[in-house]
């Protein structure tokens, strides 16, 4: 494996950490909560609701496979679309 390789492979699983534990706050009168998980939310943390503080938990686990298994095949597959990509742009 070469060392652009690797550092493509760096570069995806910083990504993908990044990807997975990336949090958006949703706060709307009533309700605060925040969702984790970039593309799909797989997780969502309640902290407000109507009736004052909670702190519960909702994890959607199909998600966060589909999530894992998206970042974990884009570290696999895309050093060697680059490795061909500027192999073939050498020639």
């Amino acid at each position: 494996m070469n060392k652009r390789a690797i550092i493509i492979q760096i570069i995806c699983s910083i990504l993908a950490v990044i990807g997975l534990s990336y949090g958006s706050e949703f706060s709307v009168p009533d309700a605060v909560s925040i969702s984790y998980g970039f593309p799909f939310n797989w997780g969502v943390h309640q902290l407000v609701t109507i009736a004052g503080p909670v702190d519960v938990w909702s994890v959607n686990i199909s998600y966060l496979v589909i999530d894992l298994g998206l970042w974990l095949l884009l570290i696999l597959v895309l050093p060697i679309i680059a490795d061909k990509f500027l192999r073939a742009r050498s020639k």
